[in-house]
This record gives C-alpha cells, sequence and structure tokens, in this order.
C-alpha cells in the first residue's frame, strides 16, 4: 500500500465537492481580472491566454482536501483512504473521445465564463461502476474559466483538438448514466492523445510553466496504451497527516 501526506488536512471531499469549492474560491474577488480588471494584470493574462493557460490560472487557488501527485493516481481504479473519512476517487470516469460543439453555459460565479461543451465518447479507459454504455454516445463538459478570458477562441481552440482523454467527475442531477461532467481538478486531467498513441497534458504543463511549486500531476502516463494498462490495476492510496 502506498502512502502520501495530505495537502491541506481536511477531511477527505467527494471530488465533484472539492472542485466546486475551489472554483468559488479561485472568484472570491468581486470582479473578473482583480488585478484591475479585464485589460490589465489577471485579466489581461487570461484575455491573452491560449485554453492551457487560461485553464492553468485558476489552479494556484483551488482549495483542494488532497491533489493526485500523477496522472495515474487520479484514474477511478485509484482509491484514496484514510482513516475516519471515508473512501475517495480522484475522478469517476477516464474517456476517450472528442469536443464535437459548444455554446455559452451559465457561470457558477460572478467573476467566470462556462463553456458548454459536447464531448463524443469513444472509449471508456476507466470508470467508477459500469459507464461502457456511453462509448459511441454524447456527453455535456462543462468548462469554467476566468471571466476576462476570450471565450469564443478558448471554445474554439478546443474543438480544435483531435483524441482526447478526459478525467471526468459527474455534475448536476443523477440519471444513469450521468449526461453532465467536469474535468477534473478544474481542467487539469485534459490530455491530448495524438496519432501514434503518445499523450500529452497541456493544462497541466501550463500550470507547472506558471509555477512549479503549484499543484500539478507529474506524467506517468505517455501513452493511451501506459494508461489503459495503469486502469487495470487497482490501487489504494492511504491518506496521512502526519
Amino acid at each position: 500500500m502506498m502512502r502520501r501526506t495530505v495537502l491541506v488536512p481536511q477531511v477527505l471531499v467527494p471530488p465533484v465537492l472539492v472542485l466546486l469549492a475551489g472554483g468559488l474560491l479561485a472568484g472570491c474577488a468581486a470582479d473578473p481580472g482583480s488585478a484591475g480588471g479585464c485589460g490589465t494584470g489577471a485579466g489581461d493574462r487570461a484575455g491573452e491566454a491560449g485554453f492551457a493557460e487560461v485553464l492553468a490560472l485558476s489552479a494556484p487557488t483551488a482549495d483542494y482536501a488532497w491533489y493526485p501527485e500523477t496522472v495515474t493516481a487520479a484514474l477511478p481504479s485509484v482509491t484514496y483512504t484514510g482513516e475516519g473519512v471515508g473512501d475517495g476517487h480522484g475522478s469517476e470516469l477516464a474517456a476517450v473521445g472528442r469536443f464535437t460543439g459548444w455554446e455559452p453555459g451559465e457561470p457558477d460565479h460572478p467573476a467566470r465564463a462556462m463553456i458548454d461543451l459536447t464531448f463524443a465518447v469513444d472509449e471508456v479507459v476507466d470508470a467508477l461502476g459500469d459507464l461502457t454504455m456511453l462509448e459511441g454516445a454524447t456527453v455535456t463538459v462543462h468548462v469554467g474559466v476566468d471571466g476576462c478570458a476570450d471565450v469564443d477562441r478558448v471554445a474554439e481552440e478546443l474543438l480544435g483538438l483531435d483524441d482526447l482523454v478526459l478525467f471526468l467527475d459527474h455534475v448536476g442531477p443523477e440519471p444513469w448514466p450521468p449526461p453532465e461532467w467536469v474535468i477534473g481538478f478544474d481542467g487539469a486531467f485534459l490530455g491530448d492523445v495524438h496519432g501514434d498513441g503518445a499523450i500529452t497534458w497541456p493544462v497541466a504543463d501550463a500550470i507547472a510553466a506558471n509555477n512549479a511549486a503549484d499543484h500539478h500531476p507529474e506524467t506517468d502516463a505517455g501513452t493511451l496504451e501506459d494508461l489503459r494498462a495503469a486502469a487495470a490495476e487497482e490501487r489504494t492510496v492511504e491518506l496521512c497527516t502526519d
């Protein structure tokens, strides 16, 4: 059994609740671009940045009870456990597919914008429970961004990507299978799958480029085959506060 140190000594929180809490805390300043409004400071960064940099902006302010140290540690097959806090997972679904369309969504905070993308699922790599019925189906993926970001450009850049692997958590009502999802840990777990099966992680790379000390997953799955192999091995990570 592997042991990891909790990044913030709190109770283990379900991933979706952690994500929502992080998104709200990231927007505590009342107006977009709190360093002077859109066009200056943080607003200028968001307005000019590409999709990976825009998604990376919220990472330093997110309040996570724990954070997967590596890409494969966020797979649904990995269980996080600790005395008195129950079990948790870094994601509920890891799926390969592509974005096929988008429309503006309802932001979860006045300082944020929301992009609702249609994601066509080709393969379920890993999931909590049997979600293979999603293969060949489409789901909605909500992507929250800084309110100063160029939403049209970010959405079009995401649509311009080919195959992707997303680590997702469901949101909203709970029909089965869930139709609405968010990308794990504020968009960090988005992998760009290349024609030869290699995977790059542009949002995680952008987080590290901004500040290597910010929480971001280290890449330990460089190909789709690596990810499939890791998903086949159930693991337990013990959270500890010592």
